[in-house]
């Protein structure tokens, strides 16, 4: 033991120099601290990363294809903005796995979606030649359909920004998607397919019964917990309370996502006639469950509220005024028909970045 000590006192006074570093390693501490990155590179600002695997949850019905496919195109036609979040791309190129659609029922899907972006103002179709679909596909180490090499095959030769999966349900080859150790093997393998190729992976996936009726929540998403903790970022597409036509879009999860983005969900309109969402506003995320609960009087009540807002009333204030108009409320009721109000009316809510989407190119190569 004590000869022990000597060695370890004799290699404490060893000279530095003397000592092996780290320094020629490719990620040692210096090179890391020397990379030019002073944010995290993003292909969707502020929520998705140009790196890693990402996913888009909901239940059925919600639109979450026709939500990726806009998105896809958003990419592909080189916009500035997809759904007032700015796109930064590199090479354009989206890679779109649908085990679901057939390839006749998504052209039409696309060409719905194309027309009513463009209206009567000239089409590049050129600029399709970005996006590729894929839709007989397996895992079976055989076969010509393989997913993994035909992503292999384009990774190496074009490279791209984006793929989705759509759906994880139907690709996931570890058999009992509940099994934390089936699910976090899968989503090794594209995992470090994107850390490889510097692309960004997002998989459509669904959540579990039942949970339209509660609020957006990582927990929602079906099978293991596995998954939604390797994502470095989760969305939840969710019905509005009480409107058909719109949608809410809420991040559930977001490495890097500053927490005042993450408070508030998105509120979505859904052109159902053109396939497209439109932004509307954004909404406390903790305040949307609470719309469900409608007051008999409700159509009366918020005209009311809504003049009174602008003219700068306190709640507590709007709530003694509509109670010596005989209505019962209280001022938690009345928060939440305010903040049910910015939602749908974009002037009562600062909201940056509502404009349209920009149809001219940014200017990049091709």
């Amino acid at each position: 033991r004590n000869k022990d000590m000597e060695n370890f006192n004799e290699f404490e006074t060893t000279d530095e120099s003397q000592r092996g570093q780290f320094e020629n390693d490719k990620y040692s501490r210096i090179n890391l601290f020397n990379f030019k990155f002073k944010d995290l590179p993003k292909l969707i600002d502020p929520i998705f990363p140009k790196v890693g695997v990402v996913s888009l949850v909901g239940s059925s019905d919600t639109g979450k294809s026709t939500f990726l496919r806009q998105l896809a195109l958003s990419i592909a036609f080189n916009f500035d903005e997809f759904l007032g979040y700015k796109i930064d791309t590199t090479t354009r190129n989206v890679i779109y796995v649908s085990t679901e659609d057939d390839p006749a029922s998504t052209s039409i899907s696309l060409k719905k979606q194309i027309q009513g972006i463009f209206q009567n103002n000239p089409i590049d179709t050129t600029c399709l030649n970005h996006l590729k679909f894929i839709f007989d596909t397996d895992l079976n180490a055989n076969s010509d359909k393989n997913l993994l090499e035909l992503l292999y095959k384009d990774l190496e030769h074009v490279g791209v920004d984006l793929i989705i999966l759509d759906a994880f349900t139907d690709i996931f080859s570890g058999g009992d998607i509940n099994s934390s150790t089936k699910v976090r093997e899968f989503l090794n393998i594209f995992n470090d397919i994107a850390k490889k190729y510097n692309c960004l992976i997002l998989f459509l996936h669904h959540t579990g019964k039942h949970t339209d009726k509660y609020s957006a929540s990582k927990n929602n998403v079906l099978g293991s917990q596995a998954f939604e903790a390797k994502m470095r970022v989760l969305l939840e597409l969710k019905h509005y309370p009480n409107d058909d036509s719109k949608r809410t879009l809420t991040i559930t999860k977001g490495n890097y996502i500053s927490s005042q983005t993450k408070k508030y969900s998105k509120v979505l309109r859904f052109d159902e006639e053109n396939l497209l969402f439109h932004l509307e506003g954004q909404i406390l995320s903790d305040s949307i469950s609470s719309l469900t609960k409608t007051n008999p009087k409700k159509d009366e009540i918020l005209p009311l509220i809504e003049k009174l807002y602008k003219e700068k009333k306190s709640i507590r204030a709007i709530e003694t005024e509509l109670k010596s108009k005989g209505f019962k409320i209280g001022k938690s009721t009345v928060s939440n028909y305010i903040n049910e109000l910015k939602a749908k009316t974009p002037n009562i809510i600062e909201v940056e970045n509502l404009e349209p989407v920009k149809i001219i190119k940014k200017d990049k190569p091709a």
